[in-house]
């Protein structure tokens, strides 16, 4: 776990948790993922969701959180929120992983159907979730993040987005490479990794496009933090991390 300068908690493998309110918020768990995929043609093992079920309880387990907030990608489309063979659908699965704690679903871009799916159920459906002085949304419309930002900042709190799917690429002195999800964090903000055990994530590094992360906040603000087994691990200032990865390994000197 790793504790934010006002109090925000970084848990892995992806939560973020307000002690002050016990909320958590998980973001791009993608419910349904495999079979959504599937649907559309993929030829893909029959795994299900398993592993973000486990993930989930985990997390409940380790913090005790009163409310549970996803933002945004609750499923994965629309074959998730379909019933399978046993006759539950990845929402009915999902939603039973949350039960026993005020479930708060923020639809994403993947979530189309989702409200009426979640008609008449025991959860809370809306675009944003206030938290003390947090927030939380998507993500995913860069003017509506900057502004929130703003707000954020004025109330000396945050906004808690997803989407982005941070991640960064480690390299060991033999020049392996391994990506693995992150945290983002800068004043007002953070980012928080896919909860979902399919996201590859984008790299930080190169997320130089007009719709990632950091065309909303600039590099030189937003800290870093990896997920490596059960421990997040700092990894210092987005634009530091840039130089050292794109300047490559040190060359070994030959013995003379």
């Amino acid at each position: 776990m790793l504790t934010l300068d006002d109090g925000l908690c970084c848990v892995a493998p992806g939560g973020l948790f307000d002690p002050a309110t016990r909320t958590l918020v998980i973001a791009d768990v993608h419910a349904g993922y495999v079979r959504a995929l599937q649907g559309r043609g993929y030829l893909l093992p029959g795994v299900g969701d398993g592993e973000l079920l486990a993930r989930i309880a985990g997390l409940r387990a380790r913090l005790d959180p009163a409310t549970v907030v996803i933002a945004g990608d609750v499923v994965h489309g629309a074959a998730s929120l379909r019933p399978s063979a046993d006759g539950e659908s990845a929402l009915d699965r999902l939603l039973a992983a949350l039960d026993g704690c005020a479930a708060v679903l923020i639809p994403g871009n993947h979530d189309r159907g989702l409200d009426a799916a979640l008609f008449g159920r025991d959860v809370t459906v809306c675009a944003r979730w206030a938290f003390g002085r947090h927030a939380a949304v998507h993500g995913d419309a860069l003017d509506a993040l900057r502004s929130e930002r703003a707000l954020a900042r004025g109330r000396g709190g945050r906004v808690v987005i997803g989407h982005h799917h941070p991640a960064l690429v480690l390299r060991d002195a033999a020049g392996a490479r391994t990506k693995v999800m992150a945290f983002a964090w800068a004043p007002g903000v953070v980012c928080l990794p896919a909860l979902t055990p399919f996201a590859r994530g984008g790299d930080l590094v190169l997320d130089d496009d007009a719709t990632g992360l950091t065309a909303a906040v600039d590099p030189g603000e937003l800290e870093t933090a990896v997920i490596v087994g059960e421990r997040v691990v700092p990894t210092g200032r987005l634009d530091r991390v840039r130089a050292v990865q794109r300047r490559g390994p040190a060359r070994r000197q030959r013995a003379g």
